[in-house]
């Protein structure tokens, strides 16, 4: 014997939302710290630009 069909039509099941984060790419850059003052770079940039 044939099993009878359901009568309802099938209905889309949404998915369950995932518990973790999504993931993200890479943070952005950003530059770090050399360890001179600020008058040191001047000094530096300036020797090098005349």
């Amino acid at each position: 014997m044939h099993p009878i069909p359901d009568p309802k039509p099938a209905t889309a099941q949404l998915r369950p939302q995932a518990a973790v984060r999504p993931v993200f790419g890479p943070a952005p850059w950003s530059p770090q710290s050399c360890g001179l003052t600020r008058e040191e770079l001047r000094r530096i940039v300036l020797a090098a630009i005349g």
